[in-house]
């Protein structure tokens, strides 16, 4: 199996965050005697093969075991997490681009058998895919948690209008956020193509008057015309308000974020929460904000 590379302790922080969420949500959704009436489904955008590469295990793990302790959670990706989960969702829908890996999510089915006749796996581009999927839905009864993981800024706004829409959904989003600052360069606005992908992702080309400003230089000749300087103003904690803005207008309630750091410290995403359906929103932000708080 081609197992994809693990990220460090940040991944194991998403994960976990991820994994207790869907433990909570399937105890309601099975305790609750109003919220059994509804259908429940995983999905899991980019779901790669299930399995994540394991950290090195230090070799005097052989006589001393506990050092080894935890290496099986950390190969297990968010599809396995989710199958793991109990009580089980009802349906599980895993997306891959990749058609080697999505053959290899088959394995799952094998690992999982009596999940395997709730398992769809499908091969193609997460929002294309998504797309047909939120509309085939019948959403008065069905419900969903989406985890979306994307590889770099490959989620654009009107892929999270449409989950939105659906007002059945509740979405997990890691927002690539070391890429988005990387964008935003210093001295002037991005060239034409990174702004357009700004744009994309943020849904609005509004970022360039929150992330930037625009002051007047004047040399000490009245004849000569004042030079403009652009200056960036974007930090995490601005990105992150500007994002949790832009969520907040388009679904039911958003969570705190959660800022993903390298072992150096560097911020290089952000886990948030956005409740897709009024009913359930309290609830899930609760639940949510406690996660990514802790």
């Amino acid at each position: 199996m081609t197992q994809q590379a693990f990220g460090g302790s940040w991944t194991e922080q998403k994960l976990s965050a991820l994994q207790d969420y869907l433990s909570a949500y399937t105890r309601i959704f099975k305790s609750n005697p109003a919220a059994r009436y509804y259908t429940t489904y995983y999905g899991d955008a980019f779901a790669g093969t299930g399995y994540m590469q394991r950290p090195e295990i230090s070799p005097l793990s052989t006589f001393f075991p506990e050092l080894s302790e935890g290496a099986e959670e950390y190969a297990k990706g968010s599809a396995v997490r989710a199958l793991e989960v109990d009580p089980p969702f009802d349906h599980y829908l895993f997306i891959e681009r990749d058609p080697v890996r999505a053959a290899e999510l088959l394995d799952l089915k094998k690992s999982f058998p009596a999940r395997a006749p709730f398992i769809d796996i499908r091969q193609g581009d997460a929002a294309t895919v998504l797309e047909k999927w939120c509309q085939s839905m019948d959403w008065k009864k069905n419900r969903a948690v989406l985890f979306l993981d994307p590889f770099g800024m490959d989620v654009d706004w009107p892929l999270l209008e449409v989950i939105a829409g659906t007002r059945g959904i509740d979405l997990w989003y890691l927002f690539p956020l070391f890429a988005v600052n990387r964008l935003l360069v210093r001295g002037q606005e991005p060239p034409e193509a990174w702004a357009k992908r700004l744009t994309a992702t943020f849904g609005t080309a509004s970022w360039r008057e929150k992330f930037y400003s625009a002051k007047h230089e004047y040399s000490l000749f009245e004849e000569d015309e004042p030079a403009q300087r652009i200056t960036k103003t974007a930090d995490i904690p601005s990105i992150q308000s500007f994002l949790v803005e832009r969520l907040k207008s388009i679904f039911v309630a958003v969570s705190e974020a959660m800022v993903l750091e390298n072992s150096k410290n560097c911020p290089l995403y952000l886990l948030l929460f956005a409740a897709g359906n009024k009913a359930g929103a309290n609830a899930g932000l609760r639940i949510a904000n406690y996660l990514v708080g802790r």
